[in-house]
């Protein structure tokens, strides 16, 4: 074999190498560290005890996996804090923590943000600060995906509980263009109703 020939190969050996470093073992390693910061969650006392544990798999550096990485775990927070598990403070910090992990054109990561502060809202005396970023996350959302359901339904549910009953009407008339036969809607068309809707 000539020398340019060995020189080919070893270029072909070493680009194949760090293929499957950066394509398979560190998003796998990255994986492992995200279930074992679940599995040790499952023990901890405090949120800076959370934060220890899981700045180590977001400071994990790996090209694929930090976007699911964000998703589970803000289901997982958003779970927790559903079911009323944790006192306000402690919901409150554990969304706060996450928020700077989304990613801002996800429409999955902006949902979960707009449903966790909808939660802290309904959940923690309605205090205006949650209802405004649940209202933001949903904005953000809506520009980047204005006929997804999910923000359309979640947004006009949030005005109307909220009491914004302008706004919850205009949604609902944007949703019967897109889906007229839906008849949990119209009544929102004679608010103020005594109704909420699902998506």
């Amino acid at each position: 074999m000539s020398i340019t020939k060995k020189i080919i190969l070893w270029i072909l050996i070493g680009a194949t190498t760090l293929l499957i470093y950066f394509s398979a073992y560190l998003p796998y390693a990255k994986s492992r560290a995200y279930i074992n910061a679940i599995r040790t969650a499952q023990n901890l006392r405090s949120v800076d005890e959370f934060k220890n544990v899981f700045d180590k798999v977001f400071n994990f550096y790996s090209p694929v996996g930090s976007e699911e990485v964000v998703k589970f775990l803000s289901n997982d927070v958003l779970n927790l804090i559903s079911q009323g598990q944790a006192a306000e403070d402690v919901s409150r910090l554990l969304v706060e923590y996450i928020e700077p992990h989304f990613f801002d054109e996800n429409v999955r990561h902006m949902i979960t943000g707009a449903r966790m502060y909808e939660t802290l809202w309904s959940r923690h005396g309605r205090k205006e600060e949650y209802f405004q970023k649940s209202e933001e996350y949903y904005l953000k959302t809506y520009a980047i995906g204005p006929k997804l359901p999910p923000v359309l339904y979640g947004l006009a549910n949030l005005y109307l509980n909220h009491g914004d009953f302008d706004k919850a009407k205009k949604l609902a008339e944007e949703i019967l263009k897109y889906w007229p036969d839906d008849d949990r809607l119209k009544p929102l068309l004679n608010l103020p109703p005594a109704v909420t809707i699902s998506n």
